[in-house]
């Protein structure tokens, strides 16, 4: 069954269709609203009715977030002037310009009909062909994730208090953290502070039964930071008790053990992948011209390379500066190019020229747990607390909404006083999304 996306008889507005509601997404979709009002049918196809505020994500699982605090509601944030369907993106015919999608809970196929196509579907966890991998590590890509990891540290702390030998109280409590980029740092930081909070509310416990090994296959970690900066976290990371080594990955992982490139076998339960991004898969099997990895190539103005009205942003798509290079896939390039690609659709709607995408980075930060963070803001390098509440003030005023906003600063401000529970809140499936 084939059921039309219905557009009314006589009805000129222009059709928008944007694939998926993450970063890039939602933001093109508001500019789209706020630049073409009652003038354009925007229709935002997404499998969730949310998005993650992806740089807390790592928070909202430690805890020192309530967890629903990091989602925003789509509907809420992209206002009346968008329709939003909770569907997934089945296939793209570019000559009859439709989009086949269903309902999420239905089989049913409906097909909505745009003249204009955003596709920011974002990209999936990175797994290469490492035995064992897929199987046994965990990720966190999405807020599921996050709080199931926390979940998975307060089972090993109550296993490991009623552990019969040292040895195996330390396998439970080590963990093995793959990619030294911001997330892998941040989960390093921020899990190893938990764990560390948490052993003392378990009476067989102490803080050196808790093993952080944080691993990166280049020569430093932070490799988008200075040199200058990145010493000092590897300095901080290591001062607090993590392991970081770099020039060094994996080569198999199993349910307690993880091999090492150099044959070294490593006991430990637990395995954390956080090393790069691959293209979405229901991205990459559109009909849209893509690199050896999948990622869909545009031109500068944010147009998929060969087409005039799809356009593609975000992690799943490589869009080049004007002065060479690419932007990054972080939260705040999607933003920001959501924000551009949406005034190019409006000029390009319009009649008129559309613009390069170019902006500068404003500049990185990374929280480094306890308090502690690096940031690398304006060509300025800060360091320690100041650098911790430098992330935390900027990311409260990206996040949307004022009553969010309230709500993030005071689970940050009881985060302050209190300690965090160290409890389950009973989701435990794998990382990997098994």
């Amino acid at each position: 069954m084939t059921v039309s996306h219905p557009v009314g008889p006589g009805d000129t507005r222009t059709r928008i269709v944007v694939l998926g509601a993450g970063f890039a997404g939602a933001y093109c979709a508001s500019e789209l609203s706020r630049r073409l009002g009652a003038r354009a049918d925007i229709l935002v196809l997404d499998a969730h009715n949310y998005f993650v505020f992806y740089p807390l994500l790592v928070e909202a699982g430690s805890g020192s977030l309530e967890p629903r605090h990091a989602v925003v509601p789509i509907r809420d944030f992209l206002g009346r002037g968008v329709r939003f369907r909770l569907g997934e993106v089945l296939d793209l015919d570019t000559s009859a310009q439709t989009v086949g999608y269903r309902i999420v809970g239905e089989q049913a196929r409906r097909t909505a009909r745009y003249d204009h196509l955003v596709v920011a579907l974002g990209s999936v966890t990175a797994f290469p062909e490492i035995p064992g991998l897929r199987e046994n590590a965990w990720q966190v890509k999405s807020l599921g994730d996050a709080v199931a990891l926390r979940d998975q540290m307060v089972q090993l702390m109550e296993r490991a208090n009623v552990a019969e030998s040292l040895e195996e109280r330390r396998r439970l409590l080590r963990f093995v953290v793959v990619g030294a980029s911001f997330t892998g740092v941040e989960v390093a930081g921020e899990f190893h502070h938990f764990l560390h909070e948490g052993v003392h509310s378990y009476r067989n416990l102490k803080e050196e039964d808790v093993d952080v090994m944080l691993l990166d296959r280049g020569p430093r970690i932070l490799a988008p930071l200075s040199e200058s900066l990145a010493r000092y976290a590897q300095q901080r990371l290591e001062k607090r008790g993590i392991r970081v080594l770099t020039g060094r990955t994996i080569r198999s992982a199993e349910s307690r053990t993880v091999t090492m490139d150099d044959g070294t076998i490593v006991q430990a339960d637990t395995l954390i992948w956080c090393g790069g991004i691959s293209q979405n898969p229901r991205a990459r099997s559109l009909p849209l011209p893509g690199d050896a990895r999948g990622f869909i190539k545009c031109n500068v103005d944010g147009r998929v390379e060969g087409f005039q009205n799809i356009w593609a942003i975000g992690d799943g798509a490589i869009n080049p500066r004007p002065k060479g290079g690419t932007y990054p896939a972080t939260a705040q390039a999607a933003i920001r190019l959501g924000a551009r690609a949406g005034a190019n659709i409006a000029r390009a709607i319009a009649g008129r020229a559309t613009r390069p995408i170019n902006f500068r980075d404003v500049g990185s930060l990374c929280a480094l747990g306890g308090r502690d963070g690096v940031a690398q803001v304006f060509g300025l390098q800060i360091a320690g607390f100041a650098a911790w509440w430098l992330w935390r003030s900027v990311y409260l005023m990206k996040m949307p909404g004022l009553g969010r906003k309230f709500r993030v600063a005071l689970d940050w401000t009881v985060d302050l006083f209190f300690h965090r529970d160290i409890v389950q809140l009973g989701l435990r499936r794998k990382g990997n999304g098994e």
